[in-house]
């Protein structure tokens, strides 16, 4: 009798609005052109609501050896959402990553990536990676290395070495660990203790999983600028972060591989329309918005009330009543999957 090949199966969940759907094709797309044949790759966007020509538009791009599924969370989580702080390019959907665990009981592990990246290379490799006793698999983020300000912020508001705050748009998220000690509840009793300003859901993240991160090499999660210590063999995920976007500029470092793909989908006129209709207005806007970001970081950083001042000189709740508390007012979240509406 033939035996019948048991594909190993690779979660892995997006979130996202209409406005960033442009670009979870390219991902999407990019992610299964390298994706290994004898992996089975689900994959998970999450949502509110999507217009249904998008969602069409994203399943073309399904191959024989994947799925994709729009799930929407907004019955559960709108209840919370108002303690959401949002500002800039953020999204609700971008608090989304915090529950996969929660909504996903089924796996022990999954894969979160942000729609704003292009994968080069398998990405079964990063989900095989060994993450056992830890929360979570990162890499360091490259922006708190090359810029002093940022650096500097997270050393002083957040308490950790920049050498030690990790991207937290690709996470390898160790579900059950997660699930056992609570962090989604945890994140929304911080939530409500304190607002973090700058990095807003990566900084609660960082705090949360400090000394429970299993570092990945940076070719899983680089910059799109030149670094000198990185090299370019070990690319397997090009992040395209705040002002080096190649929807936003020419001459992009790696834009090559975004275009590649760009063409493999529906979007890619709307995307060199987005680019090629830029003006030096736009320009101006989002140099301001960069030089406001800093600001923040310096004066967060120089904030006696911070986050490293107060609460974190105290310490997060560590008792056992505590811990009880937290639970019951936050039970719903454990149940989340029930909360999971198919919208495709």
């Amino acid at each position: 009798m033939k035996k019948i090949a048991i594909q190993q199966i690779i979660p892995i969940c997006f979130a996202t609005d209409d406005n960033y759907i442009p670009f979870l094709a390219v991902a999407i797309a990019s992610l299964l052109d390298n994706a290994a044949t004898d992996k089975f790759y689900k994959i998970y966007v999450l949502t509110t609501q999507i217009k249904q020509e998008n969602i069409d538009s994203i399943l073309k791009l399904q191959t024989p050896n994947s799925s994709i599924q729009f799930i929407s969370l907004a019955k559960e989580l709108d209840k919370v959402q108002s303690m959401f702080h949002l500002r800039d390019y953020y999204s609700k959907e971008t608090y989304y990553r915090i529950f996969i665990p929660n909504v996903f009981p089924e796996y022990s592990k999954v894969l979160y990536l942000d729609c704003d990246i292009t994968v080069t290379g398998d990405i079964s490799k990063l989900y095989n990676t060994e993450i056992h006793g830890y929360y979570v698999g990162a890499a360091i983020e490259e922006v708190m290395q090359t810029f002093e300000v940022f650096g500097n912020y997270v050393e002083k508001v957040d308490g950790i070495n920049r050498k030690n705050y990790f991207n937290a748009g690709i996470l390898l998220i160790n579900c059950h660990r997660w699930r056992r000690k609570m962090v989604a509840e945890r994140f929304v009793e911080l939530l409500g203790k304190y607002k973090f300003r700058v990095v807003q859901d990566e900084d609660y993240l960082n705090v949360i999983c400090r000394n429970n991160v299993k570092w990945v090499n940076l070719g899983w999660n680089k910059t799109s600028y030149k670094n000198d210590d990185f090299d370019d063999k070990d690319l397997n995920i090009i992040h395209w972060k705040m002002n080096w976007r190649p929807w936003k500029e020419k001459n992009v470092l790696y834009e090559e591989h975004f275009w590649k793909y760009a063409k493999m989908t529906d979007f890619y006129d709307k995307l060199i329309q987005m680019r090629d209709s830029r003006t030096d207005a736009d320009r101006a806007k989002d140099q301001a918005m960069f030089e406001n970001l800093s600001k923040m970081a310096a004066d967060e950083s120089e904030d006696p009330n911070n986050f490293a001042h107060t609460i974190g000189k105290r310490g997060l709740s560590k008792k056992l009543w505590d811990q009880i508390i937290r639970f019951i007012k936050f039970r719903k979240l454990i149940n989340l999957r029930m909360f999971r509406q198919k919208l495709s």
